[in-house]
């Protein structure tokens, strides 16, 4: 996702601030507003709008750590997504965006338009289909209200690698997050032990087997 893991950095305190956990989204525009930045030293989650940005280029900028609200945890991928008639739909892991606005979200079991969020909690969103056609459309038509996803996209291999051996040197190629949404390792970087070790503590070993070549 777009900024993810980049360091925020104050100019009038010339000093690093945290790095961009996630996109912080407004459930009643359907926008992404701003980001959550976590302060790696005291793993606190703060907001940055996105009015405070001054500019983004290998990290954020912004113009002192007086722009940034404390917002504890705001566990936005934990969040489970509900019909209002109670049908599980899974856990988010990702959102979609053109530009900022939210185009859809991505669980642990299917992708939902983002039309069809009818509101949003602290650890629920709801989602309605009331005014749309009671079949869902074939997965990958454009218009889908739900993708379920194909058994062949979300099937794991027989036998995942778990030798310290195969993972070390290789080079993730994209960025991956633990339980708590800690950062294990940012994309572009080389796998060590402790990236490793810490993949394991977090049970990403499945996941870090697909994020490095």
């Amino acid at each position: 996702m777009e900024n993810i893991s980049k360091k925020v950095v104050s100019i009038s305190e010339k000093k690093c601030l945290g790095y961009v956990l996630k996109p912080c989204i407004d459930f009643k525009l359907l926008k992404k507003v701003g980001y959550i930045v976590v302060d790696e030293d005291s793993e606190q989650e703060y907001f940055l709008n996105f009015d405070n940005i001054m500019k983004i280029e290998d990290c954020v900028l912004i113009e002192s750590s007086s722009v940034l609200e404390f917002v504890g945890d705001s566990g936005e991928f934990r969040k489970r997504v509900l019909s209002n008639s109670g049908e599980d739909y899974g856990v988010v892991r990702d959102y979609v965006f053109q530009y900022r606005t939210l185009k859809k979200i991505v669980t642990n079991r299917c992708e939902i338009g983002a039309k069809h969020i009818s509101d949003c909690g602290d650890d629920i969103i709801f989602i309605s289909f009331t005014r749309k056609r009671k079949k869902f459309p074939r997965a990958k038509k454009e218009d889908s209200v739900v993708t379920i996803m194909e058994e062949k996209e979300v099937s794991l291999p027989a036998v995942i690698n778990l030798s310290p051996s195969y993972y070390l040197g290789k080079v993730a190629f994209k960025t991956l997050l633990g339980m708590n949404n800690e950062l294990i390792v940012k994309e572009g970087r080389e796998i060590t032990r402790q990236i490793f070790d810490k993949a394991k503590k977090h049970n990403r070993l499945n996941e870090l087997f697909f994020v490095i070549k």
